[in-house]
């Protein structure tokens, strides 16, 4: 595997350490194991030049971007910058933005993850495609490209050779997933056992401070967060609108108002995005899928499922699964 590691002024300099740190170790344990190193990488800028990282010192590279470089993926960073720095390096990311998606349509791999997914939405790269993006980024995300499938509650994403992750630690998550990707599910497990990182299926949203959720739009986020943590248990309109402290007939109210839609179609669409999430990320069967997002019968889940995806939920998982490749 050959990757590249784009660092542009104000990228996440412990994540660019850290995926050399990891694919080290990677070729290390090949080698004890009686095979060949796998992996290979460089560190990218866009002149050859030396990066400044988010922290202010300078990170040394290998070259510089080149549309004759031949790589299996690119890795785009986070970056830790405020919004004046970013509007001044705009150009920079306009110019890595045409790199990309040049880089792309010759059939790379291409992940980001935290604001480099940004990069990648302002780069056209995401429109129509399925992506996430950490919590705090996600209305700006929402508000400056609503083409963007949002999977608010998903911490990595994977569409038609792109890859997004959520936070700025996801990177190990991207990295690992990058490493499925090309060298085979094997491989990237003896990485992830070697570094003793955890695999285990996640969601944001357990991350999601309240009064994070309860600024953005009171009534709904609250609503959105007891729909989501009730796990197995379902919860109706009658014990939304008692959780919430409204009467039924004022929470319909409401609810049309605000999404011009009764308050179990807003249950419902929660169940099915949650469940999106979980087809897309884990190979749980569909009855316990069914089951995790509040739903007691399997039959009731397809049909909601179908209604509003316009697929079967094992057809939503083959499509996904065929995007990704």
């Amino acid at each position: 595997m050959k990757l590249a590691i784009l660092a542009l002024e104000g990228c996440m300099q412990s994540a660019v350490a850290g995926i050399a740190d990891i694919l080290t170790l990677g070729n290390h344990v090949m080698q004890l194991r009686g095979g060949k190193a796998r992996f290979s990488w460089q560190t990218l800028s866009l002149d050859g030049k030396a990066a400044r990282a988010g922290g202010g010192k300078l990170l040394a590279v290998d070259g510089a971007i080149s549309k004759r470089t031949a790589f299996d993926a690119i890795i785009v960073p986070g970056s830790l910058v405020d919004h004046l720095t970013a509007e001044r390096l705009q150009p920079q990311y306009d110019r890595a933005g045409a790199w990309l998606r040049q880089q792309h349509a010759s059939g790379r791999l291409i992940g980001a993850f935290c604001s480099g997914v940004l990069l990648l939405a302002n780069a056209g790269l995401l429109d129509g495609r399925r992506a996430t993006i950490t919590w705090w980024l996600q209305s700006e995300l929402r508000r400056r490209h609503p083409r963007i499938d949002l999977a608010s509650d998903a911490v990595i994403t994977q569409a038609d050779r792109l890859v997004c992750a959520a936070g700025p630690m996801s990177w190990v998550d991207l990295l690992l997933r990058l490493i499925e990707l090309v060298e085979g599910p094997e491989v990237a497990k003896v990485c992830a056992d070697y570094a003793v990182i955890d695999t285990a299926q996640r969601t944001q949203a357990i991350f999601m401070p309240l009064g994070y959720m309860l600024a953005q739009d009171p009534l709904l986020i609250k609503a959105d967060m007891l729909v989501r943590r009730t796990g197995k248990t379902p919860i109706t309109v009658r014990g939304l609108a008692q959780a919430l402290g409204l009467s039924e007939r004022t929470l319909n109210r409401r609810f049309r108002e605000l999404t011009h839609e009764p308050p179990q179609a807003f249950i419902t669409r929660r169940r099915v995005e949650h469940a999106r999430t979980l087809l897309e990320t884990t190979a749980q069967p569909i009855k316990a899928i069914a089951r995790a997002t509040g739903y007691e019968d399997e039959s009731s889940f397809r049909k909601a499922f179908r209604k509003l995806t316009l697929t079967s939920p094992q057809a939503y998982r083959a499509q996904r699964s065929m995007r990704a490749a």
